[in-house]
């Protein structure tokens, strides 16, 4: 056990090493790689690397997906605030699952592939001289088309997962493109787990005559389920572009009837903490039956306003 702790306190820890190399504060290109996806994440704060124990887990840590049996989907909608809408599909399938064979359904990896779409429209135009009405309006747009692969070492609780990502941005009528990939580990010993990794390393995103690098961003985390009912997890995250970010999530979980269950989860995350009343904070309510699970989760932004999520998850 003392050995299980050690591990996990210096996963959870080793971004620290990294926040002094986050030099280039301010914008990155295609910042919505950011926006975290998941009902169920969201709320517990996005504390989720070391827990990744669902289709999710292509965007937080795609070593997790190593150790999905079954095949699941996920989709997601969320209403930003000024109109902005984010959403989110993926699809995790482990390469046995068609195959009639001993083997466990996971025993050759895990593959994924994952989309993820930010959009507004209504963007008003306005030209040199200051007017009353806009002279017309345009639309901005970020997607990501990314497939991801995850292997659990035989005999071993080590999982390692790799992400390729295709990001494609637009606004009025200006187009740039960019290839990145994230990469991650995942340690699973018992009730405790670690994880260490990097999202979005890749090469600069192009406008015209402006290039932005990409919000390259380490982070490291450890989860522990106290029974099957509750569970804690912890994150830090040091992106390029910014001040290291701490999270922390919890998860209580009742079983309400055979196949139905509930959850209710509270998270935080200080890259949240914006002026307002209870920001940084998250709030979320889970229902599940049988292979299907719906999440919710609140995202006060203080003067921003607040963020609601909403997802499905269906496993086969």
């Amino acid at each position: 056990m003392k050995r299980i702790a050690i591990l996990t306190a210096a996963l959870v820890l080793a971004p620290a090493a990294g926040l002094a190399l986050g030099g280039g504060k301010g914008t990155s290109a295609a910042a919505f790689l950011k926006i975290a996806p998941g009902a169920r994440a969201a709320a517990m704060g996005e504390a989720f690397s070391a827990l990744a124990d669902d289709v999710h887990a292509v965007y937080y840590n795609p070593a997790g997906l190593a150790f999905l049996k079954q095949v699941e989907a996920a989709g997601m909608h969320e209403s930003r605030f000024a109109g902005i809408r984010y959403d989110f599909a993926a699809l995790a399938a482990p390469l046995l699952s068609w195959r009639d064979t001993p083997k466990q359904r996971n025993a050759y990896g895990v593959a994924a592939l994952s989309f993820y779409s930010l959009s507004v429209e209504g963007i008003e135009r306005r030209g040199t001289t200051e007017t009353d009405e806009p002279l017309d309006t345009f639309g901005a747009g970020d997607v990501a088309y990314a497939l991801s692969y995850a292997y659990a070492l035989p005999g071993s609780r080590f999982a390692l997962g790799g992400t390729a990502k295709l990001v494609d941005s637009r606004i009025d009528g200006a187009e740039a493109r960019a290839l990145a990939v994230d990469a991650g580990g995942l340690y699973r010993a018992g009730r405790a787990s670690g994880a260490l990794g990097l999202r979005h390393l890749g090469a600069q995103q192009r406008f015209r005559d402006a290039a932005d690098p990409l919000p390259l961003t380490w982070y490291g985390g450890a989860a522990y389920r106290f029974s099957d009912k509750v569970l804690a997890s912890a994150e830090l995250d040091s992106p390029r572009d910014g001040a290291g970010a701490a999270a922390l999530g919890g998860e209580y979980r009742l079983v309400l009837a055979r196949g139905f269950s509930a959850a209710a989860r509270l998270g935080f995350n200080s890259r949240r903490t914006d002026p307002g009343s209870m920001s940084g904070l998250s709030l979320g309510l889970g229902l599940a039956y049988n292979g299907a699970s719906f999440d919710f989760a609140w995202l006060p932004a203080g003067e921003l306003g607040n963020a609601f999520r909403y997802s499905l998850l269906v496993r086969f």
